[in-house]
C-alpha cells in the first residue's frame, strides 16, 4: 500500500515529469480530488521496492495541446 507522508492512503494514477524531478498524479482516500505527490513524498509498507515497482506500472501523463485561437 502507498501512502502520503502524512500517512494519507494514495491510489495512483499516472506519472509524469517535468523540470528534472518526477511527480504522481493520485487521489487520497475519501476525496476525488487529484493532487500531485513528489516520488520523495510517498511511502509504502514494503518500502522503498514497493514505491519504484508501483511507479514502473503507471502510465505517463498525456497532456493535451491547447488548439490556437484563431482571430
Amino acid at each position: 500500500m502507498i501512502y502520503s507522508r502524512f500517512g494519507t492512503q494514495l491510489t495512483l494514477l499516472s506519472k509524469q515529469e517535468g523540470s528534472g524531478r518526477l511527480s504522481i498524479q493520485a487521489t487520497a482516500q475519501g476525496t476525488p480530488d487529484i493532487r500531485h505527490y513528489h516520488v520523495g513524498d510517498l511511502t509504502a509498507d514494503a518500502g522503498a521496492s514497493e514505491i519504484d515497482a508501483a511507479i514502473a506500472n503507471l502510465p505517463w501523463k498525456v497532456i493535451q495541446k491547447k488548439e490556437k485561437r484563431v482571430e
